[in-house]
């Protein structure tokens, strides 16, 4: 046989003793405790995350890219172009590392020292990819990391999309279901082939404005919601769906109302097993510090960088919510500015 794709038991007992043992784990921890967030990344596995525009998925993305190279050096290539230009993505993640503003014209940006701190870290830790006026599609864009890998002699952890509609389309007449698919199946084969972890940041496809307690707003979507349709909920592993619920609203089933910096992360499949954990897990959006946080009582714990200290918490100070936040906001257009809040 010339290639030979199957294995009967005893040629992997080794490995499933192994497994017999150990039992099923999880990743590696992104930064917040696994019952806080119920995800966790593995190697050779793949994260596909979805929202409206301006839900906050990127943000939340680049800041487990952050916490992961603070608590195990891993290095990462991004391609997010509507994040910005690739001094902007470099800036953004220095001010997601020191958690202070880049910009020395903000207030209570970061100090020279800060800076000089920030750029070290970040450029061992990622790489910014940007074909400018070209286009890849995703196996060119696989070809491309593998060659800047040999280029500078580093291996990634992680591999970054951005939204995935950036990326060159070629359907070609074909049904867009199962070329999604191809693509989807593309990506996982790619990431267990390398050992990395393969992202994909997409959009939701269009949905019907609901109106409740007076408010009008886009609903929670879900994983048949991504753009493309359920091709990416069929081929999905760990499926993440970010949320900002309107502020004032009534919360479903739990008592008290949307605060206006809130952003529910809605792990919405989980593969393979044990690595993430379905369901919806509260988060905040710290503006100032570029980071989200969870709260336990009156405290805002932001996510831990160091797995030798404790996790780090801060007083809450009361939330202006009516700065961070406008029920208008939901239904803002395709175009508008992707910063969450």
């Amino acid at each position: 046989m010339k290639n030979k794709f199957y294995y009967q038991l005893e040629e992997v007992t080794q490995d499933l003793n192994k497994l017999r043992e150990k039992g099923l784990t999880r990743g590696f921890e992104v930064g917040f405790p696994f019952d806080k967030v119920g995800i966790s990344i593995k190697k050779g596995c793949t994260t596909y995350i979805a929202g409206a525009p301006a839900s906050g998925k990127s943000e939340f993305w680049l800041e487990i890219l952050v916490n992961l190279s603070c608590l195990y050096g891993w290095k990462h290539i991004v391609f997010t172009p509507e994040t910005g230009s690739v001094h902007e993505v470099y800036a953004e993640l220095c001010f997601k590392y020191i958690r202070k503003p880049y910009f020395s014209t903000v207030e209570g940006c970061m100090s020279e020292a800060d800076k000089v701190q920030a750029e070290y870290f970040i450029s061992q830790h990622f790489v910014v990819i940007d074909p400018k006026d070209e286009s890849m599609t995703l196996k060119e864009y696989y070809q491309q990391v593998d060659e800047i890998e040999k280029e500078l002699g580093i291996t990634f952890n992680t591999t970054t999309i951005d939204p995935f509609n950036e990326i060159k389309h070629e359907i070609s007449g074909g049904r867009q279901d199962l070329y999604i698919e191809e693509l989807l199946g593309e990506c996982r084969r790619n990431a267990r082939a390398t050992k990395r972890h393969n992202c994909l940041i997409t959009h939701v496809r269009d949905q019907n404005i609901i109106e409740k307690e007076g408010v009008r707003f886009y609903p929670v979507p879900t994983p048949r919601e991504f753009a493309g349709g359920q091709a990416w909920f069929r081929k999905g592993e760990q499926m993440i769906i970010v949320w900002r619920p309107p502020f004032g609203l009534t919360r479903d089933g739990s008592e008290g109302t949307y605060e206006g910096n809130e952003a529910i992360i809605r792990v919405a499949k989980e593969k393979p097993k044990g690595a993430s954990k379905k369901g919806d897990y509260q988060f905040f959006y710290d503006k100032k510090r570029n980071s989200y946080y969870y709260k336990e009582h009156d405290e805002m714990i932001y996510s831990i960088r160091d797995l030798q200290i404790e996790q780090m918490t801060i007083k809450e100070d009361p939330v202006d919510e009516g700065a961070f936040y406008s029920n208008s906001s939901f239904i803002k257009e395709e175009d508008d500015q992707s910063i969450p809040f």
